[in-house]
């Protein structure tokens, strides 16, 4: 079984999302462009005590932060699954999944591909307690990515997660939210209810060329529906 941190503190950080598009071309949209070749960017996760490499103690300074209360290591017999297939029926999607780290920013990678999708991991896995969290790119200079269509979804659809040895997890969509990036509720995104949860990540808005940034940040909160 996966084993949980022993406890987290989540720093609002101004900026949840990097980079999960570059935007269109000025020409006609194309087809799912599949290759990145720019360096690998992500998403800003709350820090870990496995995440964290020991430094120095610094001077104590103010700093905004919303801490959580502390976890049990092998919280309620929760089983989850590493996933390596994503669907979602509603929107034709059928993705590879593959395991994204943590930066050593401090943010949630986002895979190279723009036809995949990442799982935050080490992290809660799909089926435990708290929420995993799934990223992916909205948009490429060519057109769409595989998460271009996910501001479709609507409450009640479902997601569908699958392991190696074709165990299948389903998610129910909650809300579809979109977020200026500074207003990014991650304390919601990266939460540890006793429930179990599945957050899908991507840009949405306009694609401002001077800061390569998309304007908002969109997020498809689901919760498990069978075990």
């Amino acid at each position: 079984m996966h084993k949980k941190y022993l406890a987290f503190s989540i720093i609002l950080i101004l900026s949840i999302v990097s980079a999960c598009g570059t935007g269109p071309s000025d020409g006609q949209p194309g087809q799912p462009s599949s290759q990145i070749s720019e360096p690998e960017k992500g998403i800003s996760v709350p820090e870990t005590a496995s995440s964290r490499s020991p430094e120095p103690e610094p001077e104590p300074t103010p700093k905004p932060v919303v801490e959580t209360p502390s976890l049990p290591i092998n919280q309620a017999d929760v089983e989850g699954i590493m996933p390596v297939r994503l669907e979602i029926p509603a929107i034709q999607i059928d993705a590879n999944v593959i395991p994204v780290p943590i930066l050593p920013n401090g943010q949630m990678g986002v895979p190279k591909q723009f036809d995949q999708v990442g799982i935050l991991s080490p992290w809660t896995l799909p089926g435990e307690q708290g929420s995993a969290a799934i990223s992916g790119h909205f948009d490429h200079y060519t057109g769409p990515a595989i998460f271009y269509g996910l501001k479709k979804l609507k409450p009640g659809d479902l997601i569908i997660l699958s392991d190696s040895l074709e165990k299948k997890l389903t998610f129910t969509v909650q809300s579809v939210e979109v977020f200026k990036t500074s207003e990014a509720p991650l304390d919601r995104i990266f939460n540890t209810a006793d429930k179990s949860y599945l957050n899908l990540i991507t840009c949405a808005g306009k694609f401002n060329k001077k800061t390569q940034e998309h304007a908002m940040r969109l997020v498809v909160f689901t919760q498990l529906i069978n075990p």
